[in-house]
Parts: C-alpha cells; structure tokens; sequence
C-alpha cells in the first residue's frame, strides 16, 4: 500500500505540473490525454482488490450496447434509438450509490431519478442510475458512446471509460466484426489486464461467428480453449446460438468475473505508467522542446535587430532659419572684400537692397518665416516616421512568421502586441513642435555678432547713433557707416579689428543653427530607437507566453525520470 501511495502521489504531481505549463494548440489534446491517463492509473493504483469490477460495454455506431445493457438487467434504463451516435456520454447502472466507486471517471456524477429514464447521456458527464439486479451484485455496468462515430468526442468518452475499467465487453455485429478502431482496445486490454469479453450482436448466421472467434485467436486476443465469446441473435432471426454463447451464458460469466492477482495487477499498473511516461516524453515533452528552442531563437533575432536608424533629418527646417540670421548678421555684410565695395558704392547698395529687407523696411512684412512654414510643410516628417516604424513591424514580423510552428501560434494575441504606428507619429509631432518653437523664438532675435558690434559702437564717438539705425537692419548698418564718412575713423579701425574674429563669430551663428538641427535628429532617433525597443519587448513578450519555461519542462522531464525509477523497481 506505501508503494502504491508513493505511486500515485508522483503521477498526482506529474499531472499538476501539466496546469503549469504553457500549452499551444498543437499539444493540448496530448496533455489532456495525459492527465485522463494518469488519473485512470491512480484510480487502479488504489483500488481495493475486492471491489466490485466496472465493466465497459465498448463498441461502433449501431452495435447495441445500450439494447444489450437492457437486455443484460431485463429494464429499460438507457435509451435506444435508430438513431446512429445515440448515447452521448457514459451511463454507468449499479445496485446503490454505496458501492459505486468514487470519482469514478473524474467527471461530474449526476445521479437519475426513476422518472429520468431510460437515460441519453451526456459528454463529461457521468449519469448514474441505481437499479436491484442479480447481475449488479457482481459488478457495475457502463454504457458508452460510440468508437467510430462522426463526433470526436463520443470517441473519448468511450476511450476514457475503457481507461477506468476493470473489465471490457467488446461489442460487434456481423457488418462491423472486422472495424478496425477495436483493434488496439483488444491489445490495450491484454497489455492492461483488463478482462475482455466478446459479443457479437444482432447474428442470423453462426459462420460470423465463427469468423470473427477465428480471427480473435489468430491475433491473440484471445486463446482457442477459452475464447469468451457470445452471440446474441436478431430479434427476427432464426439463428439461436448454442448454450455456452447464449445471452444467459453470458450473464454467467460477467457475475463470476475473477479478481485480478497481485502480480497481474502489478504487471498491469508498470504497463500503465511505461505508457503514460512514453507519451509524456514523446507528445508532450518533445514538441514543447522544440517549440522553446523555437522561442529563444526568435527572441535573439528580434534583440539582433536593435537599433534601426530612424532616417528622418530636420536640417531643411532650420536652413531659412540659417539664412534670416545671416541676413540680420553685421559679420555676414562685413566679410572679407564685401563691405569696403558696398561703402563705396552706397547708390548702387541702396538700389540693389535685398527684397526681404525692403519688405521689413516698407511692409513690416516676413516673407522668410513664410518660407520656412512651407518647408516643413513640404517635408511631411510625420508620415516618413511613421513609415519608418512600419518598416520595423513588418521586419519583425517577418522574423515570427517565418517559422512554420511560430506562424501558426500568430493569433489575435499577437496582433495586440503591435504597437500602434501613431506613436511613431507623436515622436515627429512633439520634437518638430519643440524644434519649431525654438525657431519661433531665434526668428527675431540678435545675432551674436551684431549684438557685440553694437556693444563696441556704443564705446565710440557717434556710436549710438549708428547702433540706433541698425535696429532696422544690418544693410542700413553698412549705408550709415559710409554716410557718416566713418569709415576711415574708428568704426574702419573697428571693422578691419573684426577681420580676425570674423571666422570664429560666424561659426558660433551658423553652429547655433546647425546644432540645435542636429539635437532635434538625435533626439528623434533616441525617442524611435525606444519606440523600437519596446515593439521587441512587447513581440518577445508574446512569444514567451507561447511555449512553457526551460525549468518548468526540465522539472517535469525530472519528476517522469523519478516515477519510472519507482516503478520499475517496486
């Protein structure tokens, strides 16, 4: 009894560690298998020796398990149709709830009033009906649905039943002796010491019968010397079987069923677990295996993908910009060989002033701000973004997708994940605003150069005067100087002074631009570089939740290695 307690809690624990795993759709019928084998196998571990046996009736679409069921305890308790696939789910008769065994089939139990039948049955659920037969003092009767029906599921309600049974009673007729879905239940109940019984239904001739003996012995189901084979004639036959195959022989020998011995039953629960095990390692451990593999492999390709570029330069924006401080610029009018030519040609400057500084002069208009609103308008940085963030998805969708196993797991889940391409968007939007803000506020600022020379005129004799016309615009700066005939006093002295620190002042105006231009790019590419990191994470994310942890698969992998230990040496 230890070694069977022992037993039953390791396959208790294997079958609760299979509600932790992650199952995807491919292993979920084997893990349910799983779990209804090894709870069949800690039912029979437990099971008293002397316990009245629950004999299956098991058989194919129109075979009469429920008519002989009836005809077994002379009343109509299960339902009878013409009707192919009938009985939907196990019907089990026993004499009183007392000696029905406890969770027997590990589904809900619904035990049937008088009036409630003849019973249908229904899928998981077990219908229990209570009834004084000679025959039932024995045993329990179960009827099941059908092996070889259209629904899948009559087909494992009835492997279920065979899986808790201490008994079988195999059900043929003559156009169905030879189906082949019986064919691995005669073995399974050799293998698992269950006792089987034949009985071929509804015979108008006895050479079926004899066909279908011959057949049971050339296989091995059974021996030739004590063949357990009955036959139950057409109601409109005039075929009788001889005494030894008769119904009542048959009624006989189920209420004088043996129990099993210790040593069969040992043989019989090791056969059980060996199986169990094989299919665990096989269909379950296996494909979860690899389908972990799978996972980490997409997982480091999706890593290798970080970081794409973001490709979106906003220099064109700040290129009007760069210009308006060159024109506001005193260094940019003063450059090298410009300014002496236009102090001395004064009519000629004032003829060919630009038109931006006749529009300031006359209009108060600003045609570059115009202009520069029509740059960005031009260069549509949001849509580019967004592009550029589509790319990525479809990058990494390629990469899931490109896996037969990954590609089938791609469900609604997985299209959660995708963050929206918006978000790509908003980057644009919040730094080109930000950008645009920054250019709003330098549009009428000083320049820095223009903003010392003033400092340095204001110093000098008739200075302020000139400072004064300059507030207008850095040309009329120029027109003055020549005006006043100051261009041999200090304002010369000041200008050629300015010849050296020309280079590095028009450095620092135009770097100004060009930097906050280049801070706006980086700050872009750092803001989708996250956005693209978090699209991997959330994708990796979705495919961890796909298959099950390394350490959850090697802990059970662990625990079936332990039970085969056990019990291979008990």
């Amino acid at each position: 009894m230890a070694r069977a307690s022992s037993l039953e809690a390791r396959l208790a624990g294997i079958a609760d560690a299979t509600d932790s795993l992650r199952i995807y759709s491919a292993v979920g019928d084997a893990v349910s298998r799983l779990r209804a084998d090894c709870d069949a196998a800690r039912f029979h571990l437990l099971r008293p020796s002397d316990a009245r046996p629950v004999i299956v009736l098991i058989g194919g679409t129109g075979t009469g398990k429920s008519t002989l069921l009836n005809r077994l305890l002379d009343a109509q308790l299960t339902a009878t149709s013409y009707l192919r696939t009938f009985t939907a789910g196990p019907i089990a008769a026993t004499q009183t709830t007392d000696q029905w065994p406890d969770g027997w089939l590990g589904v809900k139990t619904t035990l049937l009033s008088p009036e409630q039948m003849p019973a249908v049955g229904q899928p998981d659920e077990l219908m229990l009906i209570t009834h004084d037969s000679p025959l039932l003092r024995h045993l329990h009767l179960v009827d099941t649905p059908d092996l070889d029906g259209d629904k899948l599921i009559h087909h494992g309600q009835a492997d279920r039943a065979f899986r808790w049974s201490d008994g079988v009673v195999f059900v043929v007729t003559p156009e169905k002796y030879q189906m082949t879905e019986l064919l691995p239940y005669y073995r399974l109940a050799k293998r698992y010491g269950i006792t089987a019984t034949f009985v071929m239904n509804k015979v108008e001739r006895a050479a079926v019968v004899e066909d279908y003996a011959r057949q049971l012995t050339q296989r091995g189901d059974a021996t030739e010397d004590a063949l357990p084979l009955f036959a139950v004639p057409r109601d409109d036959a005039g075929f009788e079987p001889p005494a030894e195959r008769s119904l009542a022989a048959l009624r006989h020998r189920l209420s004088q069923l043996p129990s099993a011995d210790p040593a069969t039953r040992k043989t019989a629960i090791a056969r059980r677990i060996e199986d169990l095990l094989g299919r665990l390692r096989d269909q379950v451990l296996s494909p979860l295996k690899t389908a972990r593999d799978e996972i980490d492999r997409l997982v480091a390709a999706l890593t290798a993908m970080e970081t794409p570029v973001a490709g979106i330069d906003v220099n064109p924006m700040t290129e009007a910009l760069q210009r308006r401080l060159q024109q506001r610029s005193i260094l940019y009018l003063m450059g090298p060989g410009r300014v002496l030519d236009r102090v001395r040609q004064v009519p000629g400057v004032l003829a060919r002033l630009p038109r931006t500084v006749v529009d300031v002069l006359r209009k108060a208009k600003n045609p570059a701000a115009a202009q520069l609103a029509e740059t960005s308008a031009e260069i549509d940085f949001r849509s580019a973004l967004i592009d550029q963030f589509t790319i990525v998805q479809t990058r990494i969708d390629d990469v899931v997708r490109q896996s037969p196993l990954s590609a089938s797991w791609a469900d609604e889940a997985y299209a959660t994940s995708r963050l929206p391409v918006s978000l790509a968007g908003t980057i644009a939007d919040e730094e080109l605003a930000a950008l645009q803000k920054w250019i709003d506020v330098q549009w009428n600022a000083t320049p820095r150069d223009t903003a010392v020379m003033k400092k340095v005129l204001g110093l000098i004799p008739g200075g302020e005067k000139i400072a004064a016309f300059s507030e207008a615009a850095p040309y009329i700066l120029a027109i003055v100087v020549a005006a006043h005939h100051a261009i041999f006093g200090p304002v010369d002295l000041m200008v050629m002074g300015t010849y050296g620190l020309i280079t590095w002042l028009t450095e620092k105006v135009s770097n100004e631009v060009a930097a906050r231009a280049r801070l706006t790019n980086r700050r872009i590419a750092n803001r989708f570089e996250k956005l693209t990191h978090q699209q991997i994470v959330a994708t990796s994310a979705w495919l961890q939740k796909q298959a099950s942890a390394r350490q959850s698969l090697d802990a059970l992998e662990k625990q079936a290695d332990d039970l085969q230990r056990e019990a291979a040496s008990a």
